[in-house]
């Protein structure tokens, strides 16, 4: 009689995130849940101390699961699929290659009022859109008024309906203009979802938290629960697991949305058009995003305005985002002293003044200075360009904190402690999960006195209440 091998690292990881019990056991008697499962001393060593390195442990067991033959260890039963029969599957999409295009929109005063002309011009690389001639032999009728020329990136998806025939995805996102100064942000920043109606959406975007698995919301879960497919851009070890015992079928999205050195922003659009495209051939679907879905996120806000032109409806989900962890992990109230927060890149690159008498939180500060995806190490050099912009507003000896929130149950909670000048000696340690807190350099003095001594009157609440 065949005898089962005994679990390894990664089924551990999986079920500490999906299990709060055995994660309790891990950590009040390691020694006996070890001889559960067929571990190293070296991955003994790491679950005992608990530190830095179980980032890598991670990462090598994500990397695992990434290779299908790494799928066939051990398995836990999950819940039931619902009885729901699943859709036919559509095979994985593959990107094809992201063009960009000068296109030229003419403007013409004709006898009928004004009409529009448009062309494409081939784009060499550095050409200024602007000095594009039109192309020869065009003729344009009527009185030309000034043209708009603009670098249009196409980034297309080649899929499969439930049939097996060949559909393709596309996104097209304004890179250059002539007259603008920067592309319009999405049509749905800002914007009022229309009010639901109690049924079920054709998309769900929905927040995983931090720590998936064990930070999902109960309103999540159900909307998963009832989805034909969840996609997911997520990267917890536990995520696929728990994703496959909700629905029936279950897609990642990150292999398809990263790649080394290429645009974040492209990869975003070729996501929203998977999304978009699974949700027109059988709805309802889910969007999962790591986190809160509208907390540094691009892709959810494509993914809306995608789904507003093809008449599809959309309802967001919140999560546990790293802000809310961040909070936690440093025991901060933004309420008492205000606080202020800025993604960094783009805090240097619109130059912001800074409180220093305020709480200041820097998102991103592990992928600054590019929109390219990168696993890199970073180097010291580059976060010389943000150590010289903060120490405008703070001394160069200000201890400031870098700062990674756990995304397992068994990891604590990355915190770098340095003072503001010395940031460059950590660049190896701060990967793209990391935040930048920088606590006030002062206080601000009370300057409304009066309002000060209303506070506590009773007087004063009467006169500013009614009754």
């Amino acid at each position: 009689m065949a005898v089962a091998p005994q679990p390894g690292i990664d089924e551990l990881l999986i079920r500490c995130a999906l299990q709060a019990d055995l994660c309790r056991r891990l950590m009040d008697s390691p020694e006996e849940v070890f001889r559960e499962f067929h571990l190293t001393e070296e991955q003994r060593d790491i679950l005992r101390r608990r530190d830095g390195r179980l980032l890598q442990l991670f990462g090598a067991a994500l990397a695992r699961q990434a290779r299908p033959e790494a799928r066939a260890e051990v398995h836990l039963e999950t819940p039931a699929a619902p009885p729901e029969p699943p859709p036919a599957v559509v095979p994985q999409g593959h990107s094809l290659p992201d063009l960009r295009l000068a296109l030229t929109v003419m403007p013409l005063q004709t006898d009928r009022g004004l009409t529009f002309a448009a062309w494409v011009n081939p784009l060499p690389e550095g050409t200024d859109p602007s000095k594009l001639p039109p192309p020869e032999g065009a003729v344009l009728p009527g009185l030309p008024l000034t043209p708009l020329r603009a670098v249009v990136q196409i980034a297309a998806q080649q899929l499969a309906d439930a049939d097996g025939r060949p559909r393709v995805g596309m996104t097209a996102s304004l890179l250059q203009s002539s007259n603008l100064a920067a592309p319009p942000a999405p049509g749905t920043a800002g914007q009022l979802l229309e009010p639901g109606d109690g049924s079920a959406p054709d998309i769900w975007i929905a927040g995983l938290g931090i720590a998936t698995a064990c930070q999902v919301t109960r309103e999540v879960e159900q909307a998963i629960r009832a989805s034909r497919e969840v996609l997911y851009l997520d990267t917890g070890v536990a995520t696929r697991r728990y994703l496959d015992g909700l629905c029936a079928r279950v897609t990642s999205l990150y292999e398809d949305t990263y790649f080394e050195e290429r645009s974040r922003d492209s990869g975003y659009r070729r996501l929203a058009a998977r999304v978009v495209a699974a949700a027109l051939d059988h709805p309802p679907v889910t969007l999962a995003i790591h986190g809160h879905p509208l907390v540094a996120a691009t892709a959810p806000f494509l993914v809306m305005e995608q789904a507003r032109s093809a008449g599809l409806s959309v309802r967001v989900l919140p999560g546990i985002s790293a802000i809310d962890t961040v909070l936690a992990d440093l025991c901060l109230d933004p309420v008492v002293h205000g606080i202020q927060m800025y993604e960094a890149t783009d805090l240097l690159l619109r130059r912001r003044p800074l409180q220093p008498d305020v709480p200041a939180l820097l998102w991103q500060i592990g992928p600054l200075e590019t929109c390219l995806h990168s696993m890199r190490v970073s180097s010291a050099e580059r976060f010389a360009r943000l150590v010289a912009h903060l120490r405008l507003f703070y001394p160069p000896r200000h201890r400031v904190v870098a700062i990674y929130c756990s995304p397992h149950p068994l990891m604590p909670p990355a915190v770098l402690a340095f003072e503001l000048e010395d940031m460059g000696q950590h660049a190896a340690e701060i990967h793209s999960g990391f935040s930048l807190y920088l606590p006030p350099a002062g206080s601000r003095p009370i300057e409304d006195h009066e309002l000060l001594r209303q506070l506590y009157s009773v007087e004063h609440l009467r006169a500013i209440t009614g009754g």
